[in-house]
């Protein structure tokens, strides 16, 4: 395969959320409400956050003032403006520790990187920006398209396209790499070649319009897809 390009998900292909560094995470926003007298539990917590990030991930909320706001109303809490920093301050220092790198990845992307144009491109919530300069892994990139940033979310087509131009290179020269079948779908519709990590197994069919598509390339791993390119 000739290529000049490759275009690269984040969630559940570079990296994933370590779920008992998320427990904790939470347990540690759960602390703050509490201790300020708000009567709120984990589960409620959880309930609150996950549209919130959602909403986000579209580009809904413009900050992390918003962002608490948003969360609080959830819990019918009032978002008191000592109460939010404090949420925030939090956040700021312990989020990114939620996330893990997947093994080979450190290794993979310096071997892209001396052949190819890279970019990431990940429906996100906000704040991942961050994240990515605490893994180290920004300066592999030559272009970071990020959702909540641009306001849409993959498969739009626009998500691929500023993808495109952030390297400087036609649909014809790259290759999009993800776990998700509808990731790729997106891609092919502007003439991006398929690379599919099968991690998830059947979870890769999640917002597929097609769950039968076939990629044009697919691993088990990311350390793989050098076979391939």
């Amino acid at each position: 395969m000739s290529l000049k390009g490759v275009l690269i998900d984040f969630g559940d292909t570079l990296a994933y959320i370590d779920e008992n560094s998320d427990r904790e995470y939470r347990k540690g926003l759960l602390s703050i409400l509490t201790r300020c007298g708000k009567q709120v539990d984990l589960d409620s917590l959880n309930r609150a956050l996950v549209p919130v990030y959602g909403e986000s991930s579209r580009g809904e909320v413009e900050d992390f003032n918003k962002f608490w706001e948003l969360v609080l109303m959830r819990l019918n809490v009032s978002a008191e403006p000592e109460l939010t920093r404090e949420l925030d301050a939090f956040r700021s220092q312990n989020y990114a520790t939620i996330f893990r790198l997947y093994e080979g990845v450190m290794r993979v992307l310096p071997i892209l990187k001396r052949k190819y144009m890279l970019a990431l491109v990940s429906n996100c919530a906000i704040g991942l920006r961050d994240v990515i300069k605490s893994l180290d892994i920004s300066s592999f990139f030559h272009g970071v398209i990020l959702s909540y940033e641009l306001g849409v979310r993959k498969p739009d087509k626009r998500m691929y396209v500023w993808a495109l131009r952030s390297v400087n290179l036609a649909p014809s020269d790259c290759v999009f790499v993800s776990d998700e079948i509808s990731d790729l779908e997106g891609a092919r519709e502007v003439g991006i070649k398929t690379l599919l990590v099968r991690r998830q197994g059947s979870l890769t069919t999640y917002e597929a319009k097609d769950p039968n598509f076939v990629p044009d390339f697919q691993c088990s791993l990311i350390s793989e897809i050098t076979k391939f390119l």
